[in-house]
């Protein structure tokens, strides 16, 4: 059970791992990190502004608040064409982050999923292995094992045989993958330098092909809008319903066949025996439920013309929003997030201003 938000709507996932409170999870969309990193690298001079910046690393440093990074921390950072400014942004989330990530959402989903299963049909004959919702490095923010391991000719690990005879001793070992990991971890933020990057290019280096991701998604939404807007009536209708067969079908049917087909169910009729069923199945997934309640919400609006930043959004929502404490976003998104009444239901304290996070925590 999520630690502190017990709610009978959903279905926590027990083999999601949450920490321990405190510190308090605090989740900040990438306006807030740069407007921290202005401020860290002087562009910034006000003082309320040095007072937030001082009040974030006080309370990393008295483990009053830990503030992770998703991984479309990562993949939005790519728009950052300018050099030193991703590395002023690199220095402050170092300090602040400590390059803390939570799970991506693909992954939370999985759990969620099974944990779904679990209770409508059993038990999984292969049960999902236990994950830590916090984790350590853009690996793991991608959902990828990460870290360094030593094989041989052969493809054997044979990574504690080299670090006991590593010269200068097993220490000297760690010391160095650390520094190697810590180095890797910065590179994932800077990116290559301007000198270096000719080389990278020529090495396949593109980030470009990452957020075009983003861009067919938010063509995907876009869409639908023009579909509903032949059939205006499902706008007041069953909009969610649409929205949400949507999203089965994009982000979770895979996870959810591979988890029926383990347990002998072939088909959404063996397992529900209502559409109401379905719905209450799926909303008690706490990812999709806060992705399919922003997403009908934005369909509601006729005029709302949908970007990559609609679908950053989503993707770092759906995954901060049920398991972290508090989370910073921008303006519109916390108003969609209280609008709609998900902070409440999922007991998170959303804000729009960093400002505001002294007197939360």
């Amino acid at each position: 059970m999520n630690v502190g938000k017990a709610n009978g709507r959903y279905i926590w996932p027990r083999t999601l791992r949450m920490p321990t409170r405190p510190p308090k999870l605090v989740y900040l969309d990438l306006n807030h990190w740069i407007n921290l990193a202005r401020t860290y690298s002087g562009d910034c001079a006000e003082e309320t502004d040095k007072d937030i910046l001082d009040f974030c690393f006080k309370s990393v440093e008295e483990k009053v608040a830990v503030f992770p990074l998703s991984l479309d921390t990562y993949i939005e950072l790519q728009k950052t064409g300018d050099y030193q400014k991703r590395r002023n942004l690199r220095e402050v989330i170092e300090r602040i982050s400590q390059y803390v990530v939570v799970l991506p959402r693909h992954v939370i989903a999985a759990h969620e999923n099974e944990a779904v299963l679990d209770q409508i049909i059993g038990s999984n004959p292969e049960p999902i292995n236990s994950m830590n919702y916090l984790d350590h490095g853009a690996c793991r923010a991608a959902g990828l094992v990460g870290g360094i391991r030593v094989m041989s000719g052969n493809d054997e690990d044979i990574t504690e045989e080299f670090r006991r005879s590593y010269v200068g001793g097993p220490e000297a070992f760690d010391k160095k993958v650390f520094e190697e990991l810590l180095e890797f971890e910065r590179r994932m933020i800077e990116g290559p330098p301007p000198e270096e990057e000719p080389d990278f290019r020529d090495m396949g280096y593109d980030p470009q092909k990452i957020l075009d991701q983003y861009e067919w998604e938010a063509k995907h939404e876009n869409e639908l809008v023009r579909l509903l807007d032949k059939e205006p009536v499902w706008r007041c209708g069953r909009l969610r319903d649409v929205v949400s067969a949507r999203e089965l079908y994009s982000h979770i049917n895979s996870t959810f066949k591979r988890g029926c087909d383990a347990r002998g169910a072939c088909s959404l009729d063996e397992i529900f025996p209502s559409i109401r069923d379905i719905r209450e199945a799926f909303d008690s997934m706490p990812s999709f439920d806060v992705s399919v309640t922003l997403k009908t919400l934005l369909h509601k609006d006729a005029k709302h013309h949908w970007n990559n930043n609609d679908i950053h959004d989503l993707h770092a929502l759906a995954v901060t929003l049920p398991y972290c404490d508090i989370v910073i976003t921008d303006r519109a998104m916390a108003s969609r997030a209280m609008q709609s009444g998900l902070a409440d239901r999922l007991n998170t304290v959303v804000l729009s201003c960093l400002s505001d996070l002294r007197q939360r925590l």
